[in-house]
């Protein structure tokens, strides 16, 4: 087995600290940067090495990856004045993580193309525990042989890991997962508030449900945190309203309607100006549920909410 490629991880946020921690156990000389200092200080004890801008990560990894909050970002990290692409090597290359717009990777490729720099398109699917434990979906757009040079990385990170095409696929299965999650959400506040103004209990709906055909894995993991009150959540309200966006506008560039997701795309409009923003994504199902005069909680109907499975 040859010598381990030197890593760059720029993107140190709630998805990209337990990627690096798990790209360290598996062996990885790993430079990180973020634009919070401490973050990526704090990663030395762990093995890191912390440098202070992308530039000077790019300068010495074989391998540049990034999981930003999305395009302003890529675009300063690769293309703006100083990008990443003029300091990496020819031959080297890049694995993007991010939850982006599809033209934007693929005019990240392009310019690596100029640059013999490979490019490999890869959100991934799941949340900062399927981080922490190597359990991501990874959503691969990239060339075939290219896609073979990155598994060794990319299978440090997730357990099921797809190719899906070229550059920029990636990204569109990613939106096209997020639309239906961002969907869902404000679904199942509408279920939960016709089911109490019509006076289930809830907590015997939610156990119901999760056992019939309408139970399915967001069911089961939202609802209990929906009747336990508001809080902040790992996946942002105001992330997921970025991700609706940037489906419509995918929709709108390639001539297919997404009309359900632009009404849901309101309804993270309206949480938002209520200052939900940085509470977690499902609290667009308690505005739902207002709007029915609906106060979720275990109390609504009287019953005890059990433990998801």
């Amino acid at each position: 087995m040859g010598e381990l490629p030197t890593l760059g991880f720029v993107g140190l946020g709630n998805m990209g600290r337990p990627m690096v921690l798990r790209l360290l156990e598996a062996g990885y000389r790993v430079l990180v940067s973020d634009r919070r200092w401490d973050v990526a200080q704090a990663l030395e004890l762990h093995g890191a090495e912390a440098v202070p801008t992308p530039l000077i990560v790019a300068d010495e990894a074989d391998v540049f990856l990034t999981c930003l909050p999305g395009d302003d970002e890529l675009l300063e990290v690769y293309l703006g004045p100083e990008g990443a692409l003029e300091h990496l090597r020819p031959g080297a290359m890049v694995i993007e993580l991010s939850t982006a717009s599809p033209m934007m990777v693929q005019r990240i490729a392009q310019e690596g193309r100029l640059r013999q720099i490979d490019v490999v398109d890869a959100p991934v699917g799941g949340g900062p525990q399927e981080a922490a434990t190597g359990a991501l979906t990874v959503m691969v757009g990239a060339d075939a042989a290219v896609f073979e040079r990155s598994l060794p990385i990319l299978q440090v990170l997730g357990s099921d890991i797809y190719l899906v095409g070229d550059p920029g696929m990636g990204k569109v299965v990613k939106l096209v997962s997020n639309l239906l999650t961002g969907v869902s959400l404000v679904l199942i506040g509408e279920a939960l508030a016709l089911a109490a103004n019509a006076g289930a209990d809830l907590a015997r709906v939610y156990e119901v449900i999760r056992s019939s055909s309408g139970g399915w894995k967001l069911w089961s993991e939202v609802v209990p945190e929906l009747l336990r009150g508001p809080q902040e959540g790992l996946f942002r309200l105001e992330l997921m309203k970025r991700d609706m966006e940037l489906a419509m506008r995918l929709g709108n560039d390639v001539g297919s309607p997404v009309p359900l997701a632009a009404l849901a795309h309101q309804f993270y409009v309206a949480a938002r100006a209520r200052g939900w923003g940085g509470l977690g994504a499902h609290e667009v199902a308690r505005l739902v549920g207002r709007l029915a005069n609906v106060q979720f909680s275990v109390s609504t109907g009287g019953g005890e909410l059990l433990a998801a499975e």
